[in-house]
C-alpha cells in the first residue's frame, strides 16, 4: 500500500534498505517503494543501501543489477560488497564499483571486501582503508550487516570517516569471531 508507506517513512531521520529488501518487493509494488523513497529523501531523510545482491532471489541478473541500480540513485550512502559486484555488474576494482554508484547519485560510497583493503568514494574524494587483522573467524553470518551497523552508528555521531570504516570492519570482526549473527557489542 504506497499511502502507508509513504506514512511509515514519513519524518523518519533515516531509512535503510538492502537489495533483499527489493528482491522480495513484488515487482509491480518497486515504482511504489522507489517514490516513498524519494519522497523521504527530499523531506530530509537519509537513505542508506546496501546492494546485497543474491542472484537466487530474482528472476534474472538484468533485472537484479537494473533494480539495484534504481535504488542507488535514490540513495545518500551506498555500502556494496566488491565480491558481488564484480561477479553482477563485472566490475574489475574497488574503484569501478565505488564510481558506478557515485555516478548515479550516490554522495558517499563504502565498498566492503571481506579482510580486505575497502575503500571509500565521498564527494568524489576516494580514500582506500585496510582494516585491522581479523584474528578469529568461526562464522561469517551478518559480516556485511554488522560492518553497516557499526559503521553507520560511528558515522552518524559524526565521527570523521576512516575512523567510521574502522568502527564497522571492529564491529564485523567481532561478529564473525563468534557462531551466530548476534553478540555482545559493548564499545566497538
Amino acid at each position: 500500500d504506497p499511502a502507508r508507506l509513504r506514512a511509515a517513512l514519513d519524518g523518519a531521520g533515516l531509512v535503510y534498505l538492502s537489495g533483499i529488501t527489493l528482491a522480495i518487493v513484488e515487482p509491480e509494488d518497486r515504482p511504489a517503494l522507489f517514490a516513498a523513497l524519494a519522497a523521504a529523501r527530499a523531506s530530509g531523510a537519509l537513505v542508506v543501501f546496501d546492494p546485497n545482491l543474491r542472484p537466487r532471489l530474482w528472476p534474472d541478473t538484468a533485472t537484479m543489477c537494473a533494480t539495484v541500480m534504481q535504488a542507488a540513485a535514490l540513495s545518500d550512502i551506498v555500502l556494496p560488497s566488491h565480491d558481488d559486484e564484480a561477479t553482477a555488474f563485472g566490475d574489475a576494482s574497488l574503484e569501478a564499483t565505488a564510481r558506478r554508484y557515485a555516478d548515479v547519485g550516490a554522495e558517499l560510497v563504502v565498498v566492503k571486501n571481506g579482510a580486505g583493503e575497502m575503500l571509500s568514494l565521498d564527494a568524489g574524494q576516494l580514500q582506500r582503508h585496510l582494516p585491522e587483522p581479523v584474528t578469529r573467524v568461526v562464522d561469517s553470518t551478518a559480516a556485511g550487516d554488522s560492518f553497516n551497523a557499526g559503521f553507520l552508528a560511528a558515522h552518524l555521531q559524526g565521527l570523521p570517516l576512516a575512523e567510521a570504516i574502522r568502527s564497522g570492519a571492529r564491529t564485523a570482526a567481532k561478529v564473525i569471531a563468534a557462531r551466530g549473527a548476534l553478540v555482545e557489542i559493548g564499545e566497538a
